[in-house]
């Protein structure tokens, strides 16, 4: 067994600034995180960096134009370099906690044998035992899939961090809700040149902004060709043909919309 005087769960941003700072002020820390491409948490691997990355690269295929297999060998480049820059960022970040003498990084799941002791399933198929005086939980948070029928099995369905590994560009692109991050993708993968549907269930496009905040940036949107459904019920997910097809009901009519990926 292993004795420390902290126990951090989770390589994120809080998690390795407070064992940076523990281990400055002279004490030992233990950093437990599940997953090597997690080094560094969720900011620098699966969400702000990569995807202004990929929104970068978008803006920059928007403006040479071309056909839209010129755009898809450029989105195939944008995620290799996506790839390069996370696995980059990822390795200093890890480097960072790694040098420190008073300082260890497990790769593997922690979990609670009690108030004091976290037990280590390493990645390597053994087990650690760790003892800390205290214990810090720093999991952040992970993609909900919602309880729409045949979504969770649909495999054209993606998270907002799996759409990342995409590696085709697909011509039709359905996003099932309205909120920032499903506006962030719908400017990358429009710029990139797929055709991009929005469907939100609420009447209101941005209900929590201001309503001419929420009107310019709906006419931006539509301006370049994302189409934005409002006050949608979907009802359904289905896999057809190598496409999923969503199914909404909508001011009592029943609709569709398909695409080689949906989000």
């Amino acid at each position: 067994m292993k004795k420390f005087e902290n126990i951090i769960i989770g390589f994120g941003k809080g998690g390795k600034t407070l064992a940076g700072a523990l281990a400055k002020a002279g004490q030992t820390v233990a950093m437990v995180e599940r997953s090597d491409k997690m080094y560094g948490g969720t900011c620098i691997n699966v969400a702000c960096i990569p995807t202004k990355y990929l929104e970068n690269q978008a803006a920059r295929s928007e403006a040479l134009g071309g056909s839209f297999e010129d755009r898809r060998e450029r989105y195939r480049k944008a995620i290799e370099g996506k790839r390069a820059l996370t696995s980059g960022l990822r390795q200093k970040n890890f480097e960072k906690l790694d040098v420190l003498d008073r300082v260890e990084v497990l790769t593997g799941q922690g979990s609670f044998v009690d108030d004091h002791h976290v037990q280590v399933a390493m990645a390597d198929g053994s087990t650690e035992l760790l003892e800390g005086g205290r214990i810090y939980i720093n999991t952040g948070s992970r993609p909900f899939i919602p309880p729409i029928p045949g979504l969770a099995d649909c495999p054209q369905a993606y998270t907002s961090e799996s759409m990342m590994e995409l590696e085709e560009l697909p011509e039709r692109f359905v996003i099932i809700g309205g909120g920032y991050i499903g506006l962030e993708f719908a400017s990358i993968f429009a710029n990139f040149g797929s055709q991009v549907t929005i469907i939100q269930d609420g009447p209101r496009f941005l209900p929590r902004d201001d309503e001419e905040v929420a009107a310019a940036v709906r006419a931006s949107l539509e301006e370049r060709g994302i189409r934005i459904v409002t006050g949608a019920r979907i009802t359904e997910v289905r896999n057809q043909g190598g496409s999923a097809v969503v199914r909404y009901e909508r001011d009592g009519e029943i609709a569709e919309s398909e695409g080689e990926a949906i989000l």
